[in-house]
């Protein structure tokens, strides 16, 4: 991803070997990824020029021009996909012919065209280009045939049949499209887009109620996929039924804090006067359909184990250095050119969550949980994105399958105590922390082997800095001090202290507990200690407002009360 440097390093092999095939090839490659888009269809024609029939050629061609918007050259492009394909395989099979003169066999094409096939990832992309373009131009039939080839070469299938599916809706026949919504479900399998375009079908049908059912299982698949969210809050707003329109505008606005439709529609909700119900369809969005982002697979010539793992060590490199918008950017950068690799998955998304961009953290968590069914961090963060949102019962289901898989964990056994706190479950909560702290201890028995994780990253963006008996023993003694067990409040935060001597809030709760049962000589020693390790001299301040003690004005070297 040192593209300048790559750049400087094809030219020289250029000038060495100015008739190389693909080396311009990789050079343009190399521009695109520095936005000399310029640079790159330069290159890109020059070796079409050379090499007319370098398919290689023609399909980074027509991405570049697709990225720059410029739909018909793209179109226009990767019409010679199919010449260039063809006269590769007259080649190839001549070559094999010349090889094999003696003996007289014809050489099977179909055997080359699978070889081409298996080396080239990206011989789809033409197609759906074409097939989009086509669609656009309204030219129905050929957007078809080509959706469909670009199928056959590998092309995202999921994204094929949206198209196909909305080529019906291009043409107003919502029964067509939501007869090839149901069938491409059925074909291969639930997704949250076929059920999105299914509610949409329902909705223009008329058929309300099987429309709210398909935008709900949609949402269920991609907690993420907004739309879907903001056309079931449309239609709830549509029917006056304000409430269950809020709840969803509300989530919206915790995925994407600035989507100013959500907020204007909101608003509206909440002054249920302005309501305007005069449509008996509301006018959904399906503006995800049309906002394509292809699918270019760089093809390695390294073990790719490897560079995801250089690529790892790096970011975390930049995490370590305070530099987290370029780790961002970094893993961002590579996942364009390779977007299977779930470890960086996760850690894109570990980095959003730290950000607080909670829709964005929970697109690659999710995607980081499909790539590895069996990624256990993946589901605790899941766990942890929902948490946020203030989505308890989903949290709570992700927490759960997160346990599932590492049933030893003590960080899930805590996560869960947190998720049943703030539900006031608060007996689930006890025992949930005084499951983490036993499971901890157990880890650390001596002689105990301990079983690594099958997720466990090579190089994980998580640190955990203080044990989770210390988080647990905490939080217990707050569940206790808000049950008025001042005594059991007290145990807990000692228990806290003994693992964790230097952190000071434990001494501030253990002093707060002791001036509230009056045992002034036993505040001033923990709150003494609260100072000495750094505490705020206004928090303890704000404790002391009882006339047999002084407030403090002394520093952290010298403290009397």
């Amino acid at each position: 991803m040192a593209y300048k440097q790559a750049v400087d390093y094809l030219s020289q092999a250029i000038s060495a070997d100015p008739h190389k095939k693909d080396i311009r090839v990789k050079q343009a490659f190399a521009y695109f990824r520095l936005k000399k888009h310029d640079e790159s269809i330069r290159l890109l024609k020059e070796e079409l020029d050379l090499f007319p029939d370098n398919y290689n050629a023609i399909i980074l061609l027509g991405y570049v021009y697709f990225s720059q918007g410029k739909l018909e050259e793209a179109a226009t492009t990767s019409q010679d996909i199919n010449t260039a394909l063809e006269k590769t395989v007259q080649k190839e099979a001549l070559k094999r012919y010349r090889k094999q003169s003696l003996r007289l066999k014809r050489v099977p094409l179909w055997t080359i065209r699978e070889k081409i096939h298996i080396k080239s990832p990206n011989l789809g992309l033409p197609y759906f280009i074409l097939g989009f373009y086509n669609k656009k131009i309204r030219n129905f039939d050929e957007a078809i045939e080509n959706f469909r080839l670009a199928i056959q070469k590998d092309y995202n299938p999921v994204e094929c049949y949206i198209q196909l599916i909305d080529v019906e809706f291009a043409k107003k026949d919502w029964e067509e499209g939501l007869t090839r919504s149901i069938e491409t479900l059925e074909a291969i399998g639930p997704q949250s887009e076929f059920y999105f375009l299914m509610g949409y079908a329902y909705c223009q049908l008329g058929e309300i109620e099987k429309a709210i059912y398909c935008f709900k299982n949609a949402i269920e698949l991609k907690p993420y996929l907004v739309e879907a969210l903001k056309n079931l809050a449309k239609i709830y707003y549509s029917h006056s039924e304000f409430e269950q329109a809020t709840v969803l505008l509300k989530k919206i606005l915790k995925i994407v804090s600035y989507d100013y439709e959500a907020k204007f529609l909101l608003e509206d909700t909440l002054k249920e006067k302005y309501v305007r119900i005069e449509e008996p369809v509301p006018e959904l969005t399906k503006a995800f359909v049309d906002r394509i982002d292809l699918e270019y697979r760089y093809i390695f010539e390294t073990n790719i184990n490897y560079v995801v793992k250089v690529v790892n060590e790096y970011a975390l490199s930049l995490v370590r250095s305070g530099k987290l918008n370029e780790a961002i950017n970094w893993i961002r950068s590579f996942l364009e050119l390779n977007v299977r690799s779930p470890d960086l998955n996760y850690n894109l998304a570990k980095l959003y969550d730290i950000h607080n961009l909670l829709g964005k953290a929970l697109k690659y968590a999710w995607r980081a949980k499909e790539l590895k069914e069996d990624f256990r961090d993946a589901y605790d963060l899941i766990g942890n994105i929902f948490f946020k949102m203030q989505n308890f019962e989903t949290s709570l289901q992700y927490y759960e399958d997160a346990l599932k898989i590492g049933p030893e964990d003590a960080l899930g056994y805590y996560n869960l105590g947190l998720v049943y706190y703030a539900m006031e479950n608060f007996e689930k909560a006890k025992e949930n922390w005084k499951n983490a702290i036993q499971k901890e201890e157990r880890r650390k028995k001596p002689g105990k082997e301990e079983k690594s994780s099958k997720d466990k990253l090579d190089v994980s963006l998580i640190v955990e800095t203080r044990p989770i008996s210390f988080e647990a023993h905490k939080s217990l003694g707050s569940l206790y001090i808000l049950q008025n067990l001042k005594e059991k409040a007290l145990e807990e935060f000692k228990k806290a202290i003994e693992l964790e001597p230097e952190y000071p809030d434990s001494y501030f709760e253990i002093g707060t507990i002791y001036y509230e049962m009056k045992d002034i000589e036993k505040a001033t020693f923990y709150f003494d200690k609260y100072l000495y390790l750094g505490g705020k001299e206004e928090k303890v301040n704000e404790i002391l407002k009882n006339k047999n003690l002084r407030t403090i004005k002394s520093k952290k070297q010298d403290i009397r009360i």
